[in-house]
């Protein structure tokens, strides 16, 4: 990086993909290239594309704190109607539908809680025969999951979902992993980065409450995770519905992504221990139900109060609940670039080289470009979830997102065009599931 670019802040981009581009052709042979087509119309995605992020938060340490001393209430307000999700197992999900205005409402589920600050005045419970449930309009559709202990109320989640659904007419809805944004667990179940049989459950769920939606999808850092092995595991059996996806500071390799948060003082004095906390306190607050699982309690007297690192937490509470040996079992299985080669869905990767989080030393680059339906966008600052144009909050990827999604469904969903791919441009590896996959039928 030169002195001017350092002192100005100047974010350059890179764009990594398969030398067999990705190209979407319609009924009449008309061909669309996905590479051409982005940097056509997303040209800040372009490779050698340039921009300013705030000098003030002038590297990825000061803008990945930022999103923890900022406080974005008055930007990229979003109101919610939440509807509880029964699982399988009996556990429950809450589902966040984005609506124009905030409807109060008296109903509360019988086992959830009503809504305290700051959420109550953007967030009420919907019933089960709500309109907001069903539909038989063609209008896109975009689901989001967030990332560690966050929720649909998080900034970088708001700060797309907002775009979309007021400038790009899209609906939307956030789904909360299980005990997150003041949902209550009812089952001694939490989740993992790779735990997909959640959203696989809920988007089955959605296929048929929206017979005639084309679905797009995003998720950040954990969710980020989630969404890439959840769409590695479907292969071909969602691409009829799920049209195009991004991820956003996708821990990719656990493992290295542990590393990488403990080889420096930043990350093993402030963000490993900041993480640890945060998945402490919600372990706390579940800590009724989560002890209605054998041993649990033991495992919980013995280590919550003393668990410092993220991975010693993963090794205690992760590991077990989720029948690994440790968190390096638990890394090693659930990273998300050993579910690349079975995307069928135009799959778009977002990461700051600067992310003192994920990492920006263990991207993917061979499994992306192994793959024409995957592509990564690497930027050279941004720090984990922030690249942060202003001390206001506004970030330099929500226009460019909220226009590559209304642009993809207009020019290539709305029109016809499918992807189209020779058996032999594909990875021939065998993807296997995460270990805690659970097979769903899909209608």
């Amino acid at each position: 990086m030169t002195f001017g670019e350092y002192w100005h802040n100047q974010l350059t981009v890179k764009q990594v993909s398969s030398n067999h581009h990705l190209q979407f052709k319609n009924k009449q042979g008309k061909i669309i290239d996905f590479t051409k087509f982005i940097d056509t119309n997303i040209p800040e995605f372009k490779t050698g594309a340039s921009d300013y992020l705030s000098p003030v938060l002038f590297n990825g340490h000061i803008q990945t704190c930022f999103t923890t001393v900022k406080k974005f209430e008055d930007i990229d307000e979003v109101n919610y109607r939440r509807f509880m999700i029964k699982y399988p197992d009996g556990g429950e999900g809450a589902l966040d539908m984005v609506v124009s205005e905030h409807k109060p409402s008296s109903y509360i589920p019988i086992t959830q809680l009503p809504f305290q600050p700051p959420l109550d005045t953007h967030y009420s419970y919907g019933e089960k025969n709500e309109a907001l449930l069903k539909s038989e309009d063609t209008k896109p559709m975009l689901v989001a999951l967030h990332g560690l202990t966050g929720g649909s109320h998080e900034s970088y989640v708001r700060s797309i979902v907002a775009r979309l659904t007021e400038k790009y007419d899209f609906e939307a809805c956030v789904l909360n992993s299980r005990g997150c944004c003041q949902s209550q667990i009812t089952t001694p179940q939490l989740y993992n980065g790779g735990w997909t049989n959640d959203i696989s459950f809920v988007m089955n769920l959605l296929f048929n409450m929206y017979p005639n939606r084309s679905f797009y999808m995003i998720g950040f850092s954990l969710g980020a995770s989630i969404l890439t092995n959840y769409i590695g595991e479907q292969n071909h059996k969602i691409s009829d519905r799920v049209k195009c996806a991004m991820v956003f500071g996708n821990p990719w390799d656990m493992l290295r992504s542990d590393y990488y948060l403990n080889c420096s003082r930043m990350g093993s004095n402030i963000y490993s221990p900041a993480l640890t906390r945060n998945v402490v306190n919600l372990v706390k607050r579940h800590a009724t139900a989560l002890h209605e699982k054998p041993g649990f309690q033991e495992i919980y007297d013995k280590h919550i109060n003393v668990v410092k690192t993220a991975n010693g937490f993963d090794d205690v509470f992760t590991g077990p609940m989720f029948n690994y040996k440790d968190s390096k079992d638990y890394y090693g299985d659930a990273s998300s670039f050993k579910r690349l080669a079975g995307v069928r869905v135009p799959l778009i990767g977002l990461n700051a080289m600067d992310d003192p989080i994920a990492g920006g030393d263990n991207l993917p680059e061979k499994y992306i470009m192994a793959n024409p339906y995957t592509m990564l966008i690497e930027t050279n600052l941004g720090g984990h979830l922030a690249w942060f144009k202003d001390l206001n909050g506004s970030r330099w990827y929500s226009e460019p997102v909220g226009r590559f999604f209304s642009l993809f469904h207009k020019e290539i969903t709305s029109k016809g065009y499918k992807p189209t791919v020779s058996e032999d441009q594909l990875p021939h590896e065998k993807v296997v599931n995460v270990k805690t996959t659970i097979e769903q039928p899909h209608e």
